[in-house]
């Protein structure tokens, strides 16, 4: 997770959420585990598929695979 992020420049929570999505965590329980709102957690989903040139869930976690 630590060498992904520093490969494409992610921040912390970036990181945080990246790890929770490769658990298969939904949205919803992600922001349950990390307090934070919908809109916040879509707004980092969001910024952490374009640093990643990620389309779904399927390709961040296709990232831990490789």
């Amino acid at each position: 997770c630590e060498s992904l992020a520093e490969r494409y420049g992610l921040t912390a929570r970036e990181t945080e959420i990246m790890g929770l999505i490769a658990q298969r965590k939904s949205r919803a329980e992600i922001e349950q585990q990390l307090f934070l709102s919908e809109n916040t957690v879509k707004t980092h989903v969001r910024h952490l598929y374009a640093k990643l040139g990620a389309h779904s869930k399927a390709d961040v976690i296709a990232l831990f695979e490789e």
